[in-house]
């Protein structure tokens, strides 16, 4: 599966600099639905191993490439702590906190193919042309 942006998603990148955003990691129960709009849709199919936790985005960058017309926007990669052997990681969401899951909306959906924890630190790699990027179409 690919990478889904939610309807709502491309919007809250405007601030990607100074706002607060995360990611957090869910199993194979969430079917992702590009309608879904708060975390709180996705909240009850989250990990919950030991040692895991959600990801507080680290200097995210927001380039802006004349050349190939478009915004790239990048971030350290996320590390979810060492999650406890026997969860099984399908997916990870991207989110600008607000408050709480109700009003914090999601913006992107990255399939990770059901990657089983195995006790260590469980850190994903962002793609070297960033979590997302708008271009001039």
């Amino acid at each position: 599966m690919a990478t889904t942006v939610f309807n709502n998603g491309l919007d809250q990148l405007q601030d990607w600099t100074t706002d607060t955003f995360g990611f957090l990691l869910v199993d194979n129960v969430y079917v992702v639905d590009p309608d879904d709009v708060y975390v709180a849709a996705a909240a009850a199919d989250e990990l919950s191993g030991v040692g895991y936790a959600r990801y507080a985005v680290a200097t995210p960058t927001r380039t802006v490439d004349n050349a190939l017309d478009r915004i790239t926007y990048d971030c350290e990669d996320p590390d979810f702590g060492t999650i406890a052997i026997g969860e099984t990681a399908d997916a990870m969401i991207l989110y600008r906190l607000v408050t709480n899951d109700a009003d914090s909306p999601m913006i992107a959906y990255y399939p990770l193919g059901g990657v089983a924890t195995t006790g260590l630190s469980f850190i994903v790699a962002i793609a070297l042309a960033g979590i997302a990027y708008t271009e001039q179409g």
